[in-house]
């Protein structure tokens, strides 16, 4: 088969949807299939659809329905959903996400809670619809083999975003009253400016293997992220060994977290699941399924639907 995705392969810190592209296409090149970024061949036999706005390559939704109505009428149109207005307070992806649902084949949702999400935004093709989690690389995310017992419990957290929905009012109740004696904290990545901790570790934007190697230095994950469509890097935190503590309006999160870690309202309720956690590290540890957050497991349940398109 060959499969046109309008988004590139990045092998860098970035967002979540670059990584699933740059994992799905080694994938699928292991599979032996052709992946292009350009419409300039007329034998595509799927377009998967990575965000319908042009991005880094200049492809929109409307030029692939333009190559599909002129040139290639046979080609399938596979969209991956992983974005909303509600995620970074927008107010122009819902209506795109769910008119580009009008001229697609297939639609997969990261979460089954943005899928309802859309679903009552108008979202009308449910019935081509799947729901596909994210996945990170488990060679580069595993559990350290030896923790270190009698010493302060390390929190961590990442983000690529630097939205203060992101969690930053968290992250800053960590630093002024939390850091210190009992605990370290520490951000990797790219921070909001109105986040300056004073008792936090800041630590530059990391990917792969680098990023693996920091957040295995720590025993909790964190995250305050507020209607996360399903989100990366808590996944990457618990393939990593690690409990996570998160949002109640946290969105797709608790979909994966729920088996081992614990949810949190207020800055009070953090601090009692915070103690709590950090009673118990092992039975939480012991209860993640790295599988379920394995990126192999992602790209082999979205190779099934491009198979199952091309049917």
């Amino acid at each position: 088969m060959k499969i046109f995705f309008n988004r590139i392969v990045r092998k860098e810190p970035y967002g979540g949807g670059s990584h699933f592209v740059t994992a799905m296409v080694e994938y699928l090149l292991n599979h032996n299939h052709e992946v292009v970024f350009h419409l300039n061949c007329s034998d595509i036999d799927v377009a998967f659809l990575v965000d319908p706005r042009p991005g880094d390559i200049g492809y929109s939704i409307n030029h692939i329905l333009n190559h599909k109505n002129q040139i290639n009428p046979k080609m399938k149109i596979l969209h991956r959903v992983n974005e909303c207005d509600k995620r970074k307070n927008t107010d122009f992806m819902d209506d795109l996400l769910v008119q580009t649902s009008n001229y697609t084949d297939r639609t997969v949702f990261i979460s089954e809670w943005l899928k309802k999400y859309f679903i009552e935004k108008g979202f009308k093709n449910a019935a081509n619809s799947n729901v596909v989690y994210n996945g990170c690389n488990l060679k580069h995310f595993y559990p350290k083999e030896k923790v270190e017992n009698n010493r302060k419990i390390k929190l961590v957290t990442h983000h690529w975003s630097d939205n203060w929905l992101k969690g930053f009012d968290l992250y800053k109740f960590i630093d002024q009253n939390i850091a210190g004696e009992e605990y370290d904290f520490t951000y990797v990545g790219r921070y909001n400016k109105d986040y300056q901790p004073q008792n936090t570790r800041l630590v530059k934007p990391l990917w792969g293997p680098e990023l693996g190697e920091e957040i295995r230095k720590h025993d909790i994950y964190v995250t305050a992220s507020r209607f996360e469509p399903c989100g990366m890097h808590h996944v990457e935190g618990a393939a990593s060994g690690l409990p996570v503590i998160y949002h109640k309006d946290c969105g797709g999160i608790n979909e994966l977290c729920s088996n081992h870690g614990e949810e949190y309202e207020n800055f009070d309720d953090f601090k009692e699941k915070l103690d709590l956690v950090s009673s118990n590290l092992n039975l939480y540890k012991e209860k993640i399924s790295y599988q379920n957050i394995d990126i192999n497991t992602c790209c082999e349940k979205f190779y099934n639907e491009i198979l199952d398109l091309v049917k």
